[in-house]
């Protein structure tokens, strides 16, 4: 009789994760990490602070191909997320109400960990539909279907998301963080990477 409780809440848990899409399949051409571009003094190529963040190319929502370093000269915010994360989901307003404030002194690059572009890009919408918009885009929609860019820019030794990086003009990292962040905090780190450090 206990094993088939057991068995039970274990199919209503899995069930409940197949409903919520976690098992959904990634689709999207892999994005795939590049030579990294150097900067004059540094050397260190990586995800943290003083480091050159590390080069990388990915598509977004309609297939179209960017890469890191065509944003040198621009503060750059990559922030990694997924649909099943609740901390992603309440900062996700904000760094779109960040990219609003900041205008093309800004780019934002949106990297969904491994889910589908149809449960991104109807995530982004929904969003939009709240306060009776079309939905939300940010400079780059972008997937990561086989979560090879997470892998390189996961400092922590567990999975944890969200993951923001704040970049400077140079292309080096000047904050990164794991975990929900704040606006306040988001625009303090976008005033250091707009200042070099």
């Amino acid at each position: 009789l206990a094993l088939v409780g057991v068995a039970l809440i274990v199919g209503v848990a899995m069930l409940g994760l197949w409903a919520a899409g976690v098992f959904d399949a990634a689709e999207g051409e892999p994005a795939q990490l590049v030579d990294t571009p150097a900067v004059d003094g540094v050397a260190d190529i990586g995800p943290r602070a003083g480091q050159i963040a590390p080069d990388f190319e990915l598509s977004d929502f309609d297939g179209d191909r960017y890469r890191l370093s065509d944003y040198r000269g621009k503060a750059v915010y990559v922030n990694f997320w997924a649909t099943w994360c609740v901390p992603c989901r309440a900062e996700l307003p904000e760094i779109y109400r960040l990219q609003g404030d900041y205008g093309d002194r800004l780019v934002v690059i949106e990297v969904n960990k491994a889910e589908s572009v149809g449960k991104a890009r109807d995530f982004f919408e929904s969003l939009g539909r709240l306060d009776g918009g079309k939905g939300v885009s940010y400079t780059v929609d972008g997937i990561d279907p086989t979560a090879v860019l997470y892998d390189r820019y996961l400092t922590l030794p567990v999975d944890g998301l969200p993951i923001s990086v704040f970049i400077d003009e140079r292309g080096v990292v000047s904050k990164l963080y794991n975990g929900q962040m704040r606006y306040d905090d988001m625009k303090a780190a976008v005033e250091a990477a707009l200042a070099g450090s």
